[in-house]
């Protein structure tokens, strides 16, 4: 997720009224902030840190805040297709631009991707000398993870977060072939007709998992589960940009996914369907740069990718370190997710900071033709 790590932001993240000035989607940024953040509080839970605070609560809103957190992936996904659409929008899909278009998308996620895998073996090493009973993941394990296969060749992630990331490079390779394909019949058929048709078919195909008609994922660690996601979230860019039967589809297909979504009671496919059917408002009714535009959350979903990665090992020792200060009780659990929660955002920051910002400029020095100034913040 994040996908996490589909959406670089500028060096500072801009205010509500600044946010049209300085060329960002303030609502795609916002939701990507408030995912980044719904995952860290459902981490926090799901290590067994919050279970007398949970307890004190009530349950719709212990299920709400902490239980349900790991429902930001599903928005990371569809904010991933929305803004790779984005990106290449105006722009002919041919072999040479399809391989640069894959190669700038492992520079802008594979340094910040390596930060985290270097702090999780770090902090396993320093666990392993405190209690000497932590054994460290081997040259093979690493190596899997770092070149995103650790999913495919069936080896643990070295932390829970990265599967998605192995998800979102196939979704990156398959997105860029779709494109190819697309804009290769679009010759003749017309470019946005293409791209429709084929990425509205792949999007029908894909809507057999949700319904819980295929289970398979193809291959291990395949992509194709979550692909209906992902694809949404490229038609409902189409659709807020041209507007018409293009909207109107990309709508009819968020709606067959959030009903897909009832039928197979599955809570991820209904999150997509809502996060589609919100941005797709919000750039119909001409929101998308003011909606959820205020800075705290802009701020966070500049430095949400780095706290997608940096976060779970981080809370765990977070709350450790409250743990040996502190009795048990709700007042130290809450003493220690704020502690955990600054800890994250606080190394997240520095993270952004001093390897995701060089890795975005990395990754532009590759060049792909873009119009319009959004398109280069987001590219």
């Amino acid at each position: 997720m994040v996908n996490p790590g589909d959406s670089p932001a500028p060096a500072s993240a801009p205010r509500t009224a600044a946010s049209a000035a300085a060329g960002r989607l303030a609502f795609a940024d916002g939701l990507r902030g408030l995912a980044a953040f719904w995952v860290v509080l459902f981490h926090a839970s799901e290590g067994g840190h919050l279970t007398a605070l949970k307890a004190a609560l009530p349950k719709a809103v212990s299920d709400l805040v902490f239980d349900f957190g790991h429902l930001g992936v599903p928005i990371f996904f569809v904010l991933s297709g929305f803004v790779m659409a984005f990106t290449v929008q105006s722009e002919t899909v041919d072999r040479a631009f399809a391989g640069r278009f894959v190669l700038r998308r492992l520079v802008r996620l594979t340094p910040p991707y390596w930060t985290s895998i270097a702090l999780v073996v770090g902090l396993l090493a320093v666990k392993g000398w405190a209690v000497h009973t932590v054994t460290l993941p081997g040259p093979a394990a690493i190596l899997a993870n770092a070149t995103y296969l650790h999913g495919i060749l069936d080896v643990p992630p070295l932390n829970y977060v990265y599967w998605t990331l192995g998800v979102e490079v196939q979704f990156y390779i398959a997105f860029a072939l779709l494109m190819l394909l697309a804009d290769a019949l679009g010759r003749s058929a017309g470019r946005l007709r293409a791209r429709v048709l084929v990425f509205g078919a792949t999007s029908l195909v894909a809507l057999l998992w949700p319904l819980g008609l295929v289970s398979d994922p193809i291959w291990p660690g395949g992509f194709a589960p979550f692909w209906f996601s992902f694809v949404s979230g490229v038609l409902v860019c189409w659709g807020w940009q041209h507007g018409g039967i293009v909207a109107a589809g990309a709508l009819l297909v968020s709606g067959a996914i959030g009903l897909s979504a009832l039928v197979g009671d599955s809570a991820f496919a209904l999150t997509a369907a809502l996060t589609g059917v919100a941005l797709l408002a919000a750039g119909r009714f001409g929101r998308m740069q003011s909606w959820l535009g205020w800075h705290w959350l802009q701020f966070l979903g500049a430095i949400s990718y780095s706290l997608y990665l940096l976060h779970n090992p981080l809370t765990g020792a977070g709350f450790n370190i409250v743990r040996r200060v502190l009795p048990g009780g709700i007042a130290t659990e809450l003493v220690g997710l704020c502690a955990s929660v600054a800890i994250c955002i606080a190394v997240s920051y520095v993270a952004y900071r001093l390897v995701e910002v060089p890795s975005q400029r990395w990754s532009r020095a590759i060049r792909l033709k873009r119009p319009t100034r959004l398109q280069r913040e987001y590219a």
